[in-house]
């Protein structure tokens, strides 16, 4: 069964962090072989850590400078910076085993910086340059200083619980930039294969793979069938073989899909309402990180970044609910903190948790106490609240100026609008954002397959009239006339099929009531943001499954509730999910395991599910897309494996976590190289 891979990843790092040893509570282990165990049990051994660029975004995402001290690390540096020497103090180095890393690993030791260096790589080091590695030490008579040389297979990103990134900036702008040769894409598909072989490895798990034909996806399965099969037949440690022996795991394994991204480039532009995409797509969410820019009424510019605690309750709690609930929940949240604040200054005997230092010695030892006690808990909590309301507040403001309410009421009934009704929101003076405009004008095309030239003509006159850079369209053209690209797949399901209520009267998503933007004008107390939505608890966006979600519901052999993809398909679509079947039965598919390397089912996937339970369903699925995914697209995922009966559990991950303003600069710039 699979487990949670940012859990995983954590305790790898973890490991590593204690000298790669499990961790016993103060990191001695195998430190200092020659010292006795007396020595080495009683006093910690602090460690510096050393890492590149890549590797720190590895750290950074799942742990932070606390979690580094809890774990013995008493400073973090990064390989390239200046460093001075720190003498009788160990140094972990967690570096990609490139030429350049080698050296400065290598130097490091010569200019004896450290004590001793426990020396770990992303993946696997090449013999090559673990030759290499060993005539620079040796030649600098250093090599003794040497404690670990260690292959920890961690090159990847999890922001989420059940996400992964493989931290690969523009990839879909190198797939298809026509200045890519065939080394540069061996070269990337390999990047590719050694970081979803890193995965693998981390969930110790051997999946059936499958993928489309004819682009990087089928690259990517087939080369990293190749290594599978080589590492479990070649390898004298393989390094799988923990699970070998566990029935009910090797029956349970999980199927891996591998996805281009032109086979839905939809969902990469459309509008949001949940939390974490709205986040996600107005601010970005870097390492687990959001920057907010605000602007008082002097104009002055302010910058906040706000990190987002995977041990965040309320963040696990409402990243994937509609806005307007979420700010509901944010402002009971606050109402809830109110009320035991102050029965805590009560008895304490102050006016607020700032006059903490000045309690009231004269009440009560046991309400003395209990006020020290429950005080650090409540700031904590507090300084999350303030976290999300403001966070909150920057959204209803950009939610207000760009009237993302109106655009998303649009898009989710994009295959219901005329072309009036599109050329009207394009004119509208309030919409003021050209972006908006273009993603708008981009999933109303891709969503209506049959749209007259002139129409699209209407469209883009009304865009350039806006100011929008067209460039992003015009290769959104060329490449689903160069991909002959299936319409049906080539959009979201963005058509009227729902599992979760009506839209309203004449497919009006916000029914009887008007524009929520509209409610935001007087909005100025962050302390009331849960009143400006009392009433449109109603207001919920219906449920659509994705092209991409529709494939893999295809892969796993499932069904949901009334039948294969029912009540899932878009009136734009004509059905996503047995489109989506019809399509998964001309995948690839591998199996790692048979003895024969090659295709298993060809034009049909039997054999595939011929690997699966007896019900044909496989309940754990691994969905990753060459070429970026986002947040919409992961709950999207997660929403479909949750309805499931039983639930389903599946890992998704990407090439990068994109928004929809780097991928339209991507976007721009094929254009921009097409014309060249």
């Amino acid at each position: 069964m699979l487990i949670c891979l940012c859990l995983l990843l954590v305790a790898a790092l973890a490991r590593m962090l204690h000298l790669n040893s499990e961790p016993s509570g103060n990191g001695n282990e195998n430190y200092g072989a020659s010292e006795s165990k007396g020595d080495t049990a009683e006093t910690p051994i602090w460690k510096v850590l050393v890492f590149d660029s890549f590797c720190r975004d590895i750290v950074s995402t799942v742990l932070r400078v606390n979690d580094l001290r809890d774990n013995g690390v008493t400073m973090h540096m990064l390989l390239e910076s200046q460093r001075s020497s720190i003498p009788d103090v160990p140094a972990i180095y967690f570096v990609q085993p490139t030429p350049e890393s080698i050296k400065l690993v290598a130097d490091d030791i010569a200019r004896d910086l450290y004590e001793l260096y426990y020396v770990n790589f992303s993946s696997s080091l090449p013999r090559t340059l673990l030759e290499d590695f060993a005539v620079q030490t040796t030649a600098s008579g250093t090599s003794h200083q040497i404690a670990q040389v260690y292959d920890q297979y961690l090159n990847f990103l999890c922001p989420e619980e059940n996400m992964f990134s493989l931290h690969f900036s523009n990839a879909f702008e190198a797939i298809h930039s026509p200045a890519m040769t065939d080394t540069a894409m061996g070269t990337l598909i390999d990047r590719i294969v050694s970081s979803l072989f890193s995965v693998l490895l981390t969930l110790k798990t051997i999946p059936m793979i499958c993928a489309p034909r004819g682009n990087a996806a089928e690259m990517v399965a087939t080369r990293l069938d190749a290594k599978l099969r080589e590492h479990i037949m070649n390898s004298r440690h393989n390094l799988f073989a923990e699970n070998a022996d566990d029935v009910v795991a090797q029956s349970r394994r999980p199927v891996l899909v591998l996805l281009d991204r032109d086979l839905d480039l939809g969902t990469m532009l459309m509008h949001s309402w949940t939390y974490q995409a709205l986040i996600h797509d107005l601010y970005d969410i870097r390492l687990n990180q959001v920057s907010i820019t605000n602007a008082d009424d002097a104009g002055r510019i302010s910058k906040k970044a706000y990190d987002i605690n995977a041990t965040d309750a309320f963040w696990e709690a409402n990243a994937m609910l509609p806005f307007p609930e979420v700010a509901i929940n944010i402002d009971d949240a606050s109402n809830a903190f109110k009320r035991e604040a102050d029965e805590i200054t009560r008895m304490g005997g102050v006016k607020s948790l700032d006059e903490v230092s000045n309690l009231d010695m004269g009440a009560s030892t046991k309400q003395l106490q209990r006020a020290i006690t429950t005080l650090p808990e409540l700031t904590a909590r507090k300084a999350n609240i303030d976290m999300h309301m403001n966070i909150a507040t920057s959204l209803l403001d950009a939610i207000k100026d760009r009237q993302l309410d109106v655009l998303f009421q649009l898009e989710e009934q994009l295959g219901r609008q005329s072309k009036a009704s599109i050329i009207e929101a394009l004119n509208d003076p309030e919409k003021k954002n050209p972006q908006d405009k273009l993603r708008l004008v981009a999933l109303y095309i891709l969503a209506n397959d049959k749209l007259q030239q002139s129409d699209i003509d209407d469209c883009e006159a009304a865009l350039k009239a806006s100011g929008c850079n067209m460039a992003p369209l015009e290769y959104i053209h060329k490449l689903r006339n160069l991909n002959q690209m299936n319409a049906s797949l080539a959009s979201p399901a963005l058509g009227g099929g729902s599992t979760g209520g009506s839209a309203g009267p004449s497919g009006d998503l916000l029914g009887k009531f008007s524009s929520i933007s509209n409610r935001l004008a007087g909005f100025t107390d962050s302390s009331s943001l849960g009143s400006i939505f009392s009433n449109v608890r109603n207001l919920l966006p219906s449920r659509k499954q994705l092209p991409v979600t529709s494939i893999v519901e295809s892969a796993m052999g499932s069904r949901t509730p009334g039948g294969l993809g029912a009540g899932l398909r878009s009136a734009a679509s004509g059905g996503g999910s047995s489109t989506a079947a019809r399509m998964f039965e001309d995948f690839v598919h591998f199996d790692p395991k048979q003895t024969r390397r090659g295709n298993l089912a060809g034009s049909n996937a039997n054999a595939l599910r011929g690997s699966m339970p007896s019900d044909g369903a496989a309940q754990e699925a691994i969905v990753f897309v060459v070429g970026g995914g986002n947040y919409i697209e992961y709950q999207n995922l997660m929403e479909f494996a949750q309805r499931s009966t039983p639930r389903k559990h599946i890992i998704y991950g990407s090439t990068d976590i994109v928004n929809a303003s780097g991928f339209l600069a991507q976007l721009s710039r094929l254009n921009e190289t097409s014309l060249g």
